[in-house]
C-alpha cells in the first residue's frame, strides 16, 4: 500500500512539474516578446502549398523588420523581394522582371506574420495541440473570417517568440513560415533595405 500512495505522489510530481501551459500564458509571452521589439531578423522558409493543383513551393531567404518597416528577401529557387514601408508594399519578382507596388490596404496592415497571428488571437478559439520542455504548439480558429480557416505556430514558452508559423485559407491553399537564426534587436544594415532593380524593370502600379 505504501509502494503505491509513493508511485501516485511521483506521478503527480511529474505531472506538477508539466502542467500543461494555457493559451493566455502563451498569449501574454508572445505580446510582451513582440511588442518591445526593436528589430528582427532570422533566415525563413516559406512553402505554399495548393491542394486544387497538388503543388507545392518552397521559397529560402532572409526576414527583416523594425517597427514600420518589413522585408522579406528570397533567393531560391528565384529572387523575390517584398518589402513594406509607410503604407506601400513593393514586389519585385526577378524570373519575370516586373516590380508591383501598391498601397497597403487596411484589412491586411499588419506588418510581419506575427502581427497577423496576434491579430487573430484574439478572435479566435486558441487550442494548445503540443507542448515540450521548451516549446508549445497552438491552433487558432477564427470565429467569423472571410479569408483564413487556421491558423498554426509554434512559440518558444520562455521568451514567446514564434519559430512556425502556418496560415490556411477557405480553399485549402496553405502558407508555412519557418524562423532559424533568429537575431533580435540587434543592428540591421542600412544596406538591407535598399536594392537597385534593374533598368528594364517592368513596374506595375495598382
Amino acid at each position: 500500500m505504501k509502494k503505491y500512495l509513493l508511485l501516485l505522489a511521483l506521478l503527480f510530481l511529474v505531472l506538477a512539474n508539466h502542467a500543461a501551459t494555457s493559451s493566455s500564458d502563451l498569449y501574454a509571452k508572445l505580446r510582451s516578446a513582440y511588442q518591445s521589439l526593436k528589430s528582427f531578423q532570422a533566415e525563413v522558409l516559406q512553402s505554399n502549398f495548393y491542394p486544387q493543383l497538388n503543388k507545392a513551393i518552397s521559397y529560402d531567404g532572409k526576414i527583416y523588420f523594425t517597427p514600420g518597416r518589413m522585408l522579406m528577401s528570397f533567393t531560391k529557387p528565384s529572387v523575390q523581394r517584398l518589402k513594406i514601408e509607410a503604407g506601400r508594399v513593393e514586389l519585385y519578382d526577378a524570373s519575370s522582371n516586373t516590380l508591383f507596388r501598391t498601397d497597403m490596404l487596411p484589412e491586411f496592415g499588419r506588418m510581419n506574420p506575427v502581427e497577423i497571428l496576434q491579430l487573430y488571437w484574439t478572435k479566435s478559439s486558441v487550442t494548445v495541440t503540443s507542448e515540450d520542455k521548451n516549446s508549445a504548439g497552438v491552433k487558432l480558429v477564427p470565429a467569423k473570417d472571410d479569408l483564413v480557416r487556421t491558423l498554426s505556430a509554434t512559440l518558444n514558452k520562455n521568451s514567446g517568440i514564434v519559430s512556425k508559423l502556418s496560415y490556411t485559407d477557405r480553399g485549402g491553399n496553405s502558407v508555412t513560415y519557418t524562423f532559424t537564426n533568429i537575431k533580435l534587436n540587434g543592428s540591421i544594415p542600412e544596406s538591407v533595405w535598399n536594392f537597385r532593380y534593374p533598368e528594364d524593370v517592368q513596374v506595375v502600379e495598382q
